[in-house]
């Protein structure tokens, strides 16, 4: 009885194994990074850790599933057959419904334990943050600046392996059962950036040199500015020298220069990042250590 269980056991595996193999995905994926198409060769490519894209190219309605992460785990799926990878994927739990058009620019790399679902209904209904359409075909495009861990959100810079694996397929719920197809899997190598300057504001606050100087009949005015940059690298909470009042917005930093809305603030940091000097008014802004 045990050899025929096993046995059985055996065909149907070489069953699933074959119907995956079988299964046409309908649709590929292939990575653009600065504008640039990315070749994927024997299920690998090599990419700098910054900013990159997930082009799916699919003909109408679609739900996709997909898993990112580094651990032994996904490694192993990985590096197995289809029909491992097909039974990984179908285990990945639902990660939360996401909002349209990829606002977040991110995906979960949580090592397969949950997903990110992907879906496209129409041209105003998906979750890619752009779509364009060449002949039969439809292309979305979903930016990945960010990883979301168990632990905390990462930006891609900032993961903490060399390679990421990607695994991601085709699922709809039949009666409540996930069905899986259409299987891919791929690893990216990661080719460390270094910034021509070597220092980041990013996670860093700065506050104005000097004392507060508060006047009589406004309360809170006379603060010292200061300004405290999000470890996202792309936000910043501030308040302006003698304000009362806070602001929030955006940031970059290119070089030594970090431009704050769009070039309404900028500043220059010192090459050893211990202070930033205002452009305009050439106040001095010391790092809080």
């Amino acid at each position: 009885m045990p050899n025929l269980m096993k046995n059985y056991l055996t065909f149907l595996l070489l069953l699933l194994s074959f119907w995956a193999f079988t299964q046409k995905s309908g649709y590929k994926v292939s990575i653009l990074q600065d504008g640039k198409n990315i070749k994927i060769k024997k299920h690998e490519a090599t990419v700098n850790q910054a900013p990159f894209a997930l082009v799916y190219k699919f003909t109408g309605k679609n739900d996709w599933a997909l898993i990112a992460g580094s651990n032994d785990k996904i490694t192993n799926a990985y590096q197995g057959d289809v029909t491992s990878q097909l039974i990984f994927i179908s285990n990945a739990e639902f990660g939360g419904a996401d909002g349209y058009f990829n606002e977040d620019k991110s995906i979960r790399a949580w090592n397969g334990d949950i997903e990110t679902t992907i879906i496209y209904e129409d041209a105003t209904h998906h979750r890619f943050d752009s779509i364009y359409t060449k002949g039969k075909w439809i292309y979305g495009v979903r930016t990945i600046e960010n990883l979301s861990t168990r632990e905390s959100p990462l930006l891609v810079e900032d993961w903490p392996s060399k390679y990421l694996i990607i695994g991601t397929a085709k699922t709809k719920y039949n009666n409540g059962v996930k069905e899986t197809t259409g299987t891919q899997f791929f690893k990216l190598n990661f080719i460390k950036v270094e910034n021509e300057f070597p220092y980041t504001v990013k996670g860093k606050e700065y506050i104005e040199e000097g004392e507060a100087e508060y006047q009589d009949g406004c309360e809170g005015c006379g603060n010292l500015g200061s300004y405290k940059f999000l470890s996202n690298g792309k936000e910043v909470d501030f308040l302006r020298s003698g304000s009362d009042t806070g602001g929030f917005g955006n940031y970059t930093q290119i070089g030594d220069q970090v431009i704050i809305i769009e070039g309404e603030l900028s500043f220059t940091i010192s090459p050893d990042g211990s202070f930033m000097t205002h452009n305009k008014y050439g106040t001095i802004y010391n790092l809080v250590k």
